[in-house]
């Protein structure tokens, strides 16, 4: 059997459900998209109960649209670890975040390890041992002796739902924004290019933003660089939040 991504069809119970990895049905019509790149279901460390629900993502948002300052310094669950009871944000807020703000999500990678049934075993830090070599699921390429994302793709073992978004985003025209959550390099450039030279992404605001893990300079996991690099960004490398998006909002771009 596959790993599939965690939300790959969930329903939340509360009119948000996810089918093909993408949130897809709201209780209403969305306007903006965050891609991401895999969340697979494994049950050792992943404790992620929504898109983005371990990292950065959600409390920088909540600091954003709720505070509208930099109150929340951490990424939401430890990194690897059992999270405490209660989340900052709640579920609950993160589902009023999404109302609020009409998103929706969705990730590139459906499932790994799907072709002619591989056997795999998932060790206790939820990588996987697959043909006597050890990978992990969300990195994307050899770091010593674990492998990533970009060796099992060339093994055949990553299944792309790059045109579940593509069909997806041509059916609801009124999402304007989509914004990719890490630089589009190696495996990711050309599944992100795919996405936004289909014909159906014309006159909507594509680009990719600073992967909200905080990983990696210039942000080195600070929730104020984040945000910082987020809305004032001049690297090439990146894109940044929709200023105009922000102001309409009530945020305060001094603020951060």
């Amino acid at each position: 059997m596959s790993i599939q991504h965690k939300f790959y069809q969930t329903n939340f119970g509360n009119g948000f459900e996810t089918h093909n990895a993408i949130l897809d049905i709201t209780p209403y019509k969305p306007e903006i998209m965050i891609v991401g790149t895999f969340n697979p279901d494994t049950h050792n460390a992943n404790f992620a109960d929504f898109f983005y629900g371990r990292n950065f993502f959600w409390p920088a948002f909540k600091n954003l649209f709720i505070h509208n300052a930099v109150v929340i310094p951490n990424r939401r669950m430890p990194p690897n670890g059992i999270p405490p009871a209660i989340l900052n944000p709640t579920l609950q807020e993160i589902f009023d975040l999404n109302r609020k703000l009409k998103l929706t999500f969705s990730d590139i990678v459906l499932e790994v390890l799907h072709n002619n049934n591989p056997a795999y075993q998932i060790i206790p830090n939820d990588n996987v041992i697959f043909n006597g070599v050890e990978y992990n699921l969300i990195q994307d390429g050899q770091k010593g002796n674990v492998g990533g994302l970009q060796q099992l793709y060339a093994l055949g073992q990553v299944n792309w739902n790059t045109q579940n978004i593509i069909n997806y985003l041509c059916e609801n025209p009124q999402i304007k924004m989509i914004y990719f959550t890490r630089r589009p390099t190696v495996i990711w450039a050309a599944q992100w290019n795919l996405i936004i030279n289909h014909n159906c992404m014309a006159g909507r605001l594509t680009t990719n933003i600073f992967t909200p893990s905080g990983a990696g300079s210039p942000v080195n996991r600070s929730m104020t660089r984040l945000l910082k690099h987020w809305i004032h960004n001049n690297n090439p490398n990146f894109g940044r939040l929709d200023n105009n998006w922000l102001i309409r909002n009530n945020v305060d771009l001094n603020n951060f």
